[in-house]
């Protein structure tokens, strides 16, 4: 995450967006509590098959090697870096020694013969696989947006040049162009047929830019439909989710309703959203806000980079994600609207009283969206090996094990060593490799263990592999991710995260939860991974909080929505989030080696179960 008060701002409103949209929960039951928890204090022997696997897995060796994942020489592992090739190769030099087979990609050719052919009339040897998965990505730096909006009111022009960072917050995400559309509002962009108000019915919005107001009309009237019928105020007005809210971004959980992805899929050239609550004054007060240094949280002024995957369709400017969206200030949206002789509060003010659209092409209006940025083509590497089925008939079926190897880089002499975020995960994914390859019994089905890059650009690496699979998709099994494993709670934060389960007659379970081995653990419904993972805790110990997803749904911020997406089901395991994330106080000497063995201990087990039906 970049330290600079643009993604202060971003991050803000990106909480803001959550607490909107994010859908409430239902109120737990005593049975809904017993089915999500399950609490193991004293663990019991493993059946035999399992224990030099176990007994591979220490707290010790776990440390030993997050110790150099994490340290400065490595330099942050930022993608596409010097210090995250290093990690690569690291990775790649254990699974070798460990005996896990390479699954990447194949030699690069050279010049019509691969490298490291025989020469003259010998015949070549046979290929072996690296353990490196590479691919493009489109580097974006240096990018700076700026909106001029033109307005013909009665044969007068009227025009204005914005710029971002200082008139808006920030950039659109786009690289090096120029985008002049018409403009079409749509009130606050929503379609619920269901009480008559289709604000989107029979517009185009192709190729147009698109102005909006955030959140659903009756915010403040309890007798709007959007208040009365529950459906509707749980989509668009819900209760703040219980517990620490960053950390429900990143573990996933129910499909959030986002109105923005909804009407990109309209196929609009860019989305300018205004706050439907509050003023220009509350922007530009975060606009220009000055963060106070010290050791833990610097302020470290790094140029922003954007990475992308060369080869993604859509929009140029944003690299094939869909069109661009910003929130603009009341002012800005007042010009384009100069012209009809309304402001947006007008505008807002009637769909509010009528609950009517109020949807309209805005004649007379035309914007210009320019941006200027660096770009590059770069290469990323996932790192990849396999071990090998033992059954003939399900050795081409797959379990894929995973976790993101990158973190946030180093500036100025400050390394993001990313010790939790995400080393912890990685070592996790090493020990499950080391544990499966000195296991005298393999699973019927083989393991494919992966180390993503770009995570923190988007789910890059994992986003790659889904589109461009070593083993084909529809042969995966299941996937099991890790990411941040390595930091207890601590009996306040636990405290929060309870809060969920104060259910009558479920006390006396929560009591028994333990703050150093809590773990929650995010998995898809309808699948045996809840049934494996409560049997395989009785031989590890942990209290495990058990999070429902149905298949295709990811949620969160994590690799594991990359397998979502393609009907994978999966198993996705986070301890404690801290006030360490993305910050350079994110070090090896605050990690539990202890806590990080014994997820690793249960997520071998989970997959060896799963992976040996």
């Amino acid at each position: 995450m970049k330290k600079n008060v643009l993604a202060v701002v971003l991050v803000f409103a990106a909480l803001l967006s959550l607490r909107a949209q994010a859908p409430q929960q239902p109120q737990m039951k005593l049975e809904d509590v017993q089915k999500a928890l399950s609490l193991v204090d004293k663990p019991q022997p493993a059946p035999d098959k399992f224990k030099a696997g176990l007994e591979a897995i220490t707290a010790k060796e776990s440390l030993a090697m997050l110790t150099y994942i994490a340290s400065d020489l490595l330099e942050g592992r930022e993608t596409a870096t010097r210090g995250y090739a290093l990690a690569a190769e690291y990775a790649a030099s254990l699974f070798k020694m460990w005996g896990v087979k390479p699954a990447g990609d194949m030699p690069m050719r050279m010049g019509g013969f691969r490298m490291g052919g025989a020469r003259g009339g010998t015949p070549p040897a046979p290929q072996e696989r690296t353990y490196f998965q590479e691919f493009a990505m489109k580097e974006v730096s240096d990018s700076q947006t700026a909106i001029s909006i033109e307005v013909n009111k009665s044969g007068s022009i009227k025009s204005r040049t914005f710029q971002g960072g200082l008139d808006f917050p920030g950039g659109m995400g786009g690289t090096d162009g120029t985008l002049t559309a018409p403009v079409i509002f749509v009130g606050y962009g929503l379609s619920e047929p269901s009480i008559g108000f289709d604000e989107l019915k029979g517009l185009n919005l192709k190729g147009k830019i698109v102005l909006l107001l955030s959140d659903a009309p009756g915010r403040d009237n309890p007798q709007s439909p959007f208040q009365t019928k529950k459906e509707l105020k749980d989509k668009y007005f819900p209760a703040m989710p219980q517990g620490d809210m960053m950390a429900m971004m990143m573990r996933g959980g129910p499909q959030r309703f986002n109105k923005i992805t909804e009407i990109n899929k309209l196929g609009p050239a860019a989305i300018l959203q205004v706050t439907s609550a509050g003023n220009d004054a509350s922007i530009f007060n975060a606009l220009s806000v000055v963060r106070k240094p010290n050791d833990e949280r610097p302020i470290i002024n790094k140029p922003r980079r954007r990475l992308s995957l060369a080869a993604d369709t859509g929009s140029p400017m944003m690299g094939g994600r869909g069109g661009m969206a910003t929130t603009i200030t009341r002012e800005m949206a007042n010009l384009l609207l100069e012209g009809t002789g309304q402001t947006i509060d007008d505008l807002k003010l009637k769909i509010e009283k009528t609950l009517k659209p109020a949807s309209f092409d805005v004649a007379g209006a035309k914007m210009t969206i320019a941006t200027t940025a660096k770009t590059a083509l770069v290469r990323g590497t996932n790192v990849i090996g396999v071990i090998e089925g033992s059954d003939p008939n399900l050795k081409d079926e797959v379990f894929v094990v995973g976790a993101h190897y990158d973190h946030n880089g180093a500036w100025d002499g400050y390394v993001y060593n990313g010790a939790d975020d995400n080393g912890s995960g990685s070592v996790g994914v090493l020990n499950i490799a080391k544990a499966l390859a000195v296991s005298k019994v393999k699973p019927k089905r083989s393991i494919v263990f992966a180390l993503w890059t770009g995570e923190e650009e988007g789910l890059l690496g994992s986003r790659y592999y889904a589109q461009n699979p070593v083993y084909p998709i529809e042969k995966t099994v299941g996937y099991l991710n890790y990411d941040m494993i390595s930091r207890p709670y601590d009996a306040e934060t636990l405290a929060r995260s309870m809060r969920a389960f104060n259910v009558p007659g479920a006390e006396e379970i929560v009591k028994k939860v333990r703050a150093p081995w809590f773990v929650t653990v995010s998995l898809t419904e309808g699948t045996p991974f809840a049934d494996i993972a409560r049997e395989m805790n009785q031989y590890v110990g942990l209290d495990l909080a058990f999070r429902f997803n149905a298949l295709g749904a990811g949620g969160g911020g994590s690799d594991h929505s990359s397998f979502a997406a393609v009907k994978v089901p999966y198993v996705y395991y986070m301890a404690a989030m801290t006030a360490d994330y993305h910050q350079t106080s994110d070090s090896v000497e605050k990690v539990s080696g202890e806590l990080i063995a014994k997820i690793s201990q249960h997520g071998f087990l989970t997959i060896f179960a799963f992976a040996d039906r």
